[in-house]
């Protein structure tokens, strides 16, 4: 009798503590119980299971995956669940629950489970306006997130006008003008790209849509890049403007300071050249580098490149001056401007050409090496430039008696960043023991230097 006794007492002893605890105690169906939120099959650690006729789910794994905020208050033994303006609160082991402060009463509480809290699904999702359904030949419950009514998308304004425009400068050949009823939030309020076959250059402006009085315009100027333009709505909230272009371009695009106005302007087309539009011919020369640049010398120290490329830059200069050609240089004493400076003086001149002087050099520095010959840079895909470059190495070859290193391309900053056909000429090797010898001869300086004007007066002639 006391045996019986003592068992039922320790019976009793468990059934209290697993209430306590949360445990469910032989309250879960033996068939596991399916659940698929917005028709995908959720897993969890713990399955979903029945309990006096309700489905009960892993709070955190399924409100979470509907995109809900679950948090456990640890002092309160609670769990919310927070999904767009409501909230739900669940204690443990307690069928009332909160619904945006107000209380409600569930018919199973909520529980914990193998380290999970486990919530009456119908009850929190319903509340959170979900739909919630029950397929019982698979014993699945199925979860839906609630249709959310369409926002029509947020309009700015307007695109009132698009213009185009002769430029005054070889930077600013063609300007697009936009206008625009309200101002423009930038940089995010409108976004720009290139395409190709064919070219075309995009600018989307987000938030606006285009006035019916817009119409495309086509535009014929045989130094322009730029063939048409066209204004239209690229979907419900964006405006497309496209340039049709006869060559890839990179335009500056600026926006006004009240946000109502985008102008983008186009550089001259590269294929096109006529450097007496102005009647006149000016040639930009750079002698590269400086009395105080680090390096630069030969390994004897007789010879500091700077010397040899104003000395050639200054005979050059007479020569063309002789010719009735205007020089101008990016630099008038021993200076050693920046490669930016050098760019901005030559692109905000009247410059036809820019031709960069220089030696070359290999090693390191301090012995003699066998790197020899003559070459010339330009721009890669410059069609003007690659005509300048070969028209002064055909004026250079055989006379000047050194070795031909041709024609190259490189993604060099003064060539690249100037608006003119340009070209960068390296005349030989100073770190050469040989060629030393004529870098340093006035004779040799001389005819260099006719040389390269000869190459430079065929090549404006031709145009």
């Amino acid at each position: 009798m006391t045996k019986k006794i003592n068992f039922a007492v320790v019976f009793i002893f468990i059934m209290f503590f697993c209430t306590i605890t949360g445990e469910t105690v032989d309250a879960a169906t033996p068939d596991d119980v399916k659940l698929v939120v917005n028709n995908e099959q959720v897993l969890s650690d713990v399955m979903p299971f029945i309990q006096n006729g309700r489905t009960l789910v892993p709070a955190r794994a399924v409100f979470e995956a509907l995109g809900g905020k679950v948090k456990w208050d640890q002092s309160n033994y609670t769990v919310g669940i927070e999904y767009d303006t409501t909230t739900v609160i669940l204690k443990i082991n307690d069928t009332v629950a909160t619904v945006n402060g107000k209380k409600k009463t569930m018919d199973v509480p909520a529980t914990i489970k193998n380290g999970r809290t486990m919530i009456p699904v119908r009850f929190v999702a319903e509340e959170l306006g979900f739909r919630v359904g029950w397929i019982n030949s698979t014993r699945t419950v199925t979860i839906i997130s609630p249709e959310k009514p369409e926002t029509s998308p947020e309009i700015t304004g307007y695109v009132t006008e698009v213009s185009v425009e002769e430029g005054m400068s070889k930077k600013e050949n063609t300007i697009v003008t936009v206008q625009m009823s309200e101002p423009i939030k930038a940089p995010e309020g409108y976004s720009t790209m290139m395409l190709n076959s064919p070219n075309r250059f995009v600018l989307d402006l987000k938030g606006f849509l285009v006035d019916s009085e817009v119409s495309d315009l086509t535009y014929d100027r045989k130094e322009s890049p730029l063939t048409a333009v066209r204004a239209a709505a690229y979907n419900e909230n964006t405006v497309r403007i496209v340039c049709d272009l006869k060559e890839a371009a990179s335009p500056a695009v600026n926006l006004s300071a009240n946000g109502k106005t985008l102008r983008i302007s186009f550089s001259t087309i590269s294929t096109y050249f006529n450097p007496m539009d102005d009647g006149k011919l000016v040639v930009m020369l750079d002698p590269g580098h400086g009395e105080a640049t680090a390096g630069k010398r030969s390994p004897d120290g007789s010879l500091r490149e700077y010397e040899f490329n104003r000395a050639v830059a200054n005979k050059m200069k007479n020569l063309l001056q002789a010719k009735g050609i205007e020089v101008i240089l990016t630099v008038n004493d021993d200076s050693d401007p920046s490669l930016a400076d050098r760019c901005e003086r030559a692109n905000n001149s009247d410059a036809d050409i820019f031709v960069s002087i220089h030696a070359n050099a290999f090693g390191n520095g301090k012995e003699w090496t066998s790197a020899n010959g003559w070459e010339i840079y330009h721009y890669p895909g410059s069609f003007l430039s690659k005509q300048l470059a070969t028209s002064i190495s055909n004026s250079n070859f055989p006379e000047i008696g050194i070795h031909n290193r041709g024609i190259k391309t490189a993604n060099l900053y003064v060539i690249k960043n100037t608006y003119m056909p340009a070209v960068l000429i390296e005349h030989g090797f100073f770190t050469n023991a040989e060629e030393i010898k004529l870098l340093k001869s006035d004779e040799w300086r001389e005819k260099v230097a006719r040389n390269n004007v000869e190459g430079i007066v065929n090549f404006l002639n031709s145009y």
